[in-house]
């Protein structure tokens, strides 16, 4: 059965950065409204108990798995599929089956970036793709003010906000962009790691930081609570 027809897409495809939904190529139809027996073959990815995802990003600390799978279902029999890592040219088997496990801390050449699909008469589609390795930022648990500080001045007081996180991922060019919530009030404040901000009335507060990096992961301290003091109205 030919579930591929080379005059329809071209025979490259190339995966983008997050996410890979690829349109398989069909038979060309005998009539106008024939059904097609091939829609899409998917590239997905799944770590730990996480449900499998077109976002091709993964964690380096857990193994992953990566599958093909064929819509319709009923014609995932009817493909075979090889697994490369290619490079300058030259492709390395990694597996022959619809699903391959790999670990991302290990070696690159484990990790693979191309995949073949055959159909019952040999015809091939190729897809190149790309798989994220990103570690999640981390956020220390220090920070100016700390949980239960007192501070003290006035509304016009501009009191020190900081923070401090890191990413395994800088040397690979990964970037940390933070947000300050304040009261329940967001700020963005962008790759800065301290910021003043006044306007404080006496009382309770309360503030946490949340950091993301340019792949989504993220991290959140918990509320802290601080005091205000107004020295003015102590006076």
């Amino acid at each position: 059965m030919n579930l591929f027809n080379r005059s329809i897409l071209p025979i490259f495809v190339v995966a983008t950065l997050f996410g890979v939904f690829l349109t398989g190529c069909l038979d060309a139809p005998d009539y106008p409204h024939a059904l097609q027996p091939v829609e899409s073959i998917s590239i997905m990815v799944q770590q730990k108990t996480d449900s499998y995802s077109t976002q091709l990003k993964v964690n380096p600390s857990d193994s992953a798995t990566i599958k093909a799978s064929v819509t319709p279902q009923k014609f995932q029999d009817d493909i075979s599929f090889a697994w490369f890592y290619s490079n300058d040219g030259k492709d390395s088997l990694l597996s022959r089956d619809p699903v391959y496990s790999f670990f991302p801390s290990k070696i690159e050449e484990s990790i693979p970036n191309k995949l073949i699909a055959t159909d019952n008469d040999g015809n091939q589609q190729i897809y190149d793709f790309n798989i994220v390795i990103n570690t999640p930022p981390v956020l220390s648990d220090s920070t100016i003010p700390s949980a239960g500080d007192t501070l003290y001045g006035s509304e016009t007081s501009a009191f020190l906000f900081e923070w401090y996180s890191i990413d395994r991922d800088f040397a690979s060019g990964d970037t940390l962009f933070h947000i300050l919530e304040i009261d329940s009030v967001p700020y963005d404040v962008g790759t800065l790691l301290q910021v003043k901000q006044s306007g404080f009335k006496a009382g309770e507060h309360n503030f946490r930081i949340i950091v993301r990096d340019l792949y989504g992961d993220a991290d959140t301290l918990d509320y802290k609570k601080f005091y205000v003091v107004d020295t003015l109205e102590v006076q």
